[in-house]
């Protein structure tokens, strides 16, 4: 064979298997994964229908659109069950795939070595990313196994039409300036309140039957009199017994006593955003623009859906100190290489998709971690959220014995409201919360 002719072939085949190359890699992109992989989900998004777990379907049906070869099956949690549902399938090994939640319940799977990391699928994102919000994402080894795709803060909220027909909207500092405002201007408004409200109504609601919500309590108390936190800088110690803790807790048992917040012995934090809801407090401690979007429709004042104002909490030494929700999606390890590839596609698609991905956030009520998602609205009280990322505190709830923790802080609130002193109090939930980082 002459060199002609054997050049003439060798560029020929080089073609052959630079085209056989890139079909190749267009099938590995489109449909050389093939896998039925499982979308568990709490109910973090709201639907056009109104119906839960329907914004997830339609979400599903698009990807699987451009992606026919993976089908996603979905499986809403309630927040009633959930968590106990993941652990049974856990511990049976028949996890899901994909689980949209938070960092608290995230990284401590991530800890116990149950989740792939992410890295690779986050690796053209994280510069767009709010570094705080990949920093609550990652496990101890440093390595993200949680893609952050919402965020939004807790504050208080109140009836603005119920302050208006009670002539008291000016106590409300609203119109200032980031809305800072002291214990002084709170503890008017809540004695205008009191005298004003009609029976059967209060001012507001400090709960706690249970433990659920107290990143509402917990906020109230860090704040007041200010110049406190639940622990140091390095999370390596408790620190709510501090003089200014004990001040904290002190006004809140005061303002119960008064009847300027109900006593919440007997109420949830449900129990409390409905009574706010319902227009029988004229308002909350706990509330988000994603509460909100659930209570749609659900808001009655007089007949008609009230607007509420969003407030940080009051703090004498100046600038709030606000908890937040994270929301995002992780991937249990699996042996199945195949399932893996298929699930990083769908949370990938999710976060990213240039239609799907703004459609998911609105859906939380919450907003975006990127930045390169905008938020599009003219409503003055969003708008006023979604720059309170200044205001956001320590994030605490993936730390080692979080979940312990919780239950010593709402035996100590217990205590406090029915008389004991409350430096020992405070001072005994310190001890036990301090044993609880050990563990």
């Amino acid at each position: 064979m002459n060199k002609g002719r054997w050049g003439l072939l060798l560029k020929h085949s080089a073609i052959i298997v630079c085209v056989s190359l890139l079909a190749g890699c267009m099938n590995r992109k489109t449909d050389s994964v093939a896998a039925d992989i499982d979308f568990w989900s709490f109910p973090n998004f709201t639907s056009e229908t109104g119906i839960q777990g329907d914004f997830e379907k339609e979400l599903i049906a698009a990807f699987q659109k451009e992606n026919p070869s993976i089908n996603v099956r979905f499986t809403p949690l309630s927040y009633i069950d959930g968590a106990d549902k993941i652990k049974q399938a856990i511990a049976s090994g028949n996890v899901p795939d994909i689980v949209y939640d938070a960092p608290g319940r995230i990284i401590t799977w991530a800890d116990e070595g149950l989740l792939e990391p992410l890295d690779d699928v986050l690796a053209t994102e994280k510069p767009y990313i709010m570094t705080g919000m990949l920093a609550v994402s990652a496990g101890k080894d440093l390595r993200t196994y949680m893609y952050p795709m919402h965020e939004s803060p807790f504050s208080m909220a109140f009836n603005k039409e119920m302050l208006e027909d009670l002539g008291i909207l000016p106590l409300l500092p609203y119109t200032r300036r980031d809305r800072q405002w002291t214990v002084a201007e709170y503890e008017n408004l809540l004695r205008a309140l009191k005298a004003k409200l009609p029976k059967g109504k209060t001012p507001g609601v400090f709960y706690y039957k249970t433990q659920g919500g107290d990143q509402g309590t917990r906020a109230f108390l860090v704040n007041l009199f200010g110049d406190v936190s639940l622990l140091n800088n390095d999370y390596s110690r408790y620190t709510f017994n501090t003089p200014q803790a004990v001040k904290n807790l002190e006004w809140t048992a005061r303002a119960m006593q008064e009847g300027l917040l109900l006593d919440g012995a007997g109420l949830t934090s449900n129990d409390a955003i409905a009574m706010f809801v319902a227009s029988d407090a004229a308002h909350t401690i706990l509330y988000s623009p994603q509460l909100n979007k659930m209570n749609d429709g659900n808001r009655k004042y007089r007949g008609k859906d009230f607007t509420p104002i969003y407030m940080p909490f009051p703090n004498n030494s100046g600038a709030p100190s606000l908890e937040f929700i994270v929301g995002g999606a992780c991937i249990f390890k699996n042996k199945n290489q195949n399932k893996i590839e298929a699930a990083k596609r769908f949370l990938h698609f999710m976060a990213t998709d240039e239609v799907w991905a703004p459609k998911l956030v609105e859906a939380t009520g919450g907003f975006p971690v990127t930045s390169k998602i905008e938020i599009r609205t003219d409503d003055p009280e969003i708008l006023y959220n979604s720059v309170l990322q200044k205001f956001f505190g320590q994030y605490y709830n993936n730390i080692t014995g979080f979940a312990e923790m919780r239950g010593y802080w709402n035996a100590a609130l217990k205590s406090a409201s029915t008389g004991k002193n409350i430096q020992s109090v405070l001072n005994m939930f310190v001890k036990n919360a301090d044993e609880t980082l050990k563990k």
